[in-house]
């Protein structure tokens, strides 16, 4: 009977905690995004309140911060495209009622060059061609731009609920973060006694560490990349260091932002610029992902190099975003273990550890 009560002990709650994550599949991604972002920002929360803050102030600063660092660059590169567009909408006006002469490089077009001039002169060399192209190319293209319209309407709908839900999680944790911890801390001397003072003291150092990596090497891949675009000759060299910045954050993001500053270069007839700065940002890219951001993640944990680099890609192609911070605690958790243990390990820094319902209810 006691074994079978133990079983149950153990199974039950693991029963209750899938049927509990079935039923917030939907959610658990913005769950986990305040839990991490409160994680982050958390000594920067006690530092206000020491400063005689109100928990309500200081939840509302932090949380408006965080709107405002991704909101504020999205509002000055939308009224930069809107510039930008007048600016097509006028270069466009004008080739359509002069008429756009056949370049050079096309009558030299290996076996194609005849169809394709006699096609330029038909469609693009005369009066009005350019608007007569424009309508007949959308009216092709009108149903799936609607299904698409359509798609990424829902998409960006459900999007906006997730971050919705995100910041109001982040704010309630930082109203009630210390009767959270409680109830984690809890949980987690129930279930797992001997590991969990190791795992709550590895998790907010991994996660402070990955965001400080993430968070450096943006600055320092849009401080680079800007200044690349300047010699390059590219047009709005700062804001575009600014959005490669921001790109750099996610995965892909900064390959994406220079080579389509490389490819609107070309589109310009900067072909040696364009080749120069694709080929700089991939060489500064691969030092970056390489070398620096496991170095900076894996410092904070005493990861070395190549435990951190598998832990960002494994983390990655598995979970997305999300994996940059659970791929490098896994690690940590891994190297805790094989270094012997809560009580060995160097990231113990009180020899006489005491439990964690002991210790003062904190993120940090």
């Amino acid at each position: 009977m006691q074994k079978v009560h133990n079983a149950l002990t153990l199974v039950l709650p693991a029963l209750f905690a899938l049927a509990l994550a079935a039923l917030l599949r939907h959610f658990l991604g913005s769950l986990a995004w305040a839990g991490l972002l409160a994680v982050i920002t958390w000594p920067l929360h006690q530092r206000l309140l020491r400063r005689g803050w109100p928990r309500v102030a200081s939840a509302s600063l932090l949380v408006g911060l965080l709107v405002a660092g991704f909101a504020g660059p999205s509002l000055l590169l939308f009224e930069t495209l809107g510039g930008e567009l007048a600016g097509v909408q006028r270069l466009v006006a004008s080739l359509n009622a002069t008429g756009v002469p056949v370049p050079d490089w096309v009558a030299r077009l290996p076996l194609v060059a005849e169809p394709a001039v006699q096609w330029w002169r038909e469609h693009l060399a005369v009066p009005g061609g350019v608007h007569s192209l424009i309508r007949s190319t959308v009216g092709d293209l009108l149903p799936h731009l609607s299904d698409a319209a359509r798609t990424w309407g829902s998409t960006i709908l459900a999007n906006a609920l997730y971050l919705f839900l995100t910041l109001l999680t982040l704010f309630m944790l930082y109203l009630h973060g210390p009767a959270v911890v409680r109830y984690v801390d809890r949980a987690g001397e129930r279930l797992v006694p001997l590991h969990y003072p190791m795992l709550r003291r590895v998790f907010p150092l991994s996660v402070r560490g990955t965001a400080l990596g993430l968070c450096s090497v943006a600055i320092l891949e849009g401080i680079v990349l800007g200044i690349a675009y300047a010699i390059a000759g590219a047009p709005a060299p700062a804001l575009l260091g600014v959005i490669t910045g921001y790109m750099a954050l996610i995965p892909g993001g900064a390959p994406l932002s220079f080579t389509m500053v490389s490819l609107l270069l070309l589109g310009q007839g900067h072909s040696g610029a364009a080749l120069a700065l694709f080929s700089w940002g991939a060489i500064e890219l691969f030092l970056v992902d390489k070398f620096i951001r496991p170095k900076l993640i894996g410092h904070k944990v005493n990861l070395p190099f190549l435990a951190v680099l598998f832990g960002l890609l494994g983390g990655v192609s598995t979970l997305g975003v999300l994996g940059l911070f659970v791929g490098p605690f896994m690690m940590a958790v891994l190297f805790v273990w094989l270094r012997g243990g809560a009580q060995d390990n160097p990231l113990n820094t009180n020899n006489n550890t005491n439990s964690a319902s002991n210790q003062t209810p904190t993120l940090s």
